[in-house]
């Protein structure tokens, strides 16, 4: 039932009533007719109070239909603005899927070791800690042995202390000089001294 329905009803009801009222008036003197005429009116006062309490529920309904309403739009909007965000998430995991990796990039080689080079005077070698000449005689060949060297002189040997002067055929790092040492001699050398920029190397032997 509309609202303009109910409008129309309840005037309708009313008028009955103002009309059953004058008639009523006009036909005091005839009891049967006021009774008529009372039970008319009681009938239509049921009416409209039925019509007045339909209104105000349907009022009530209408209220809590347009809350409901409301609820559900604003629902429907965090729904929107949640697919809208996940729509932006998927495209960027699609574009970063559909870009390709890039490559590593490839480690840096680590600086080598300074060399001592061919030319000059020579390499300037001191050895300390050597404990008898024989060890010193061994040094020598074994500095002969080696392919980067072409001649060891020794030039001092003093209280465990010689100098042997180097001439290269190729460079050569002052770990291959200890090394290619303690292989052919059997003793240990630890380098304490490097400047290839100087040509001067100092070793020793440690037990």
């Amino acid at each position: 039932m509309t609202q303009s329905h109910d409008d129309a009803v309840a005037r309708a009801a009313r008028l009955m009533a103002d009309a059953l009222n004058e008639l009523q008036s006009a036909a005091s003197n005839d009891g049967a007719i006021r009774e008529e005429l009372a039970r008319n009116r009681a009938g239509l006062e049921a009416l409209s109070q039925r019509i007045d309490a339909q209104r105000a529920e349907d009022k009530e309904q209408r209220g809590v239909l347009a809350g409901q309403l409301t609820n559900l739009a604003g629902s429907l909007d965090r729904l929107v603005g949640h697919l809208d965000g996940l729509s932006h998430l998927m495209a960027e995991l699609i574009e970063r899927l559909a870009t390709p990796p890039e490559p590593p990039t490839p480690k840096q080689a680590e600086p080598s070791e300074p060399v001592f080079r061919p030319g000059g005077e020579g390499v300037s070698l001191t050895v300390v800690a050597v404990p008898g000449f024989q060890v010193l005689m061994d040094i020598q060949k074994a500095l002969m042995a080696m392919d980067q060297v072409s001649g060891a002189s020794v030039e001092r040997f003093q209280e465990g202390d010689s100098r042997l002067l180097l001439q290269l055929r190729a460079p050569v790092s002052a770990a291959d000089i200890a090394g290619g040492l303690g292989h052919h001699t059997g003793h240990a050398f630890a380098v304490e001294e490097s400047r290839p920029e100087l040509m001067r190397l100092r070793l020793k032997i440690v037990s």
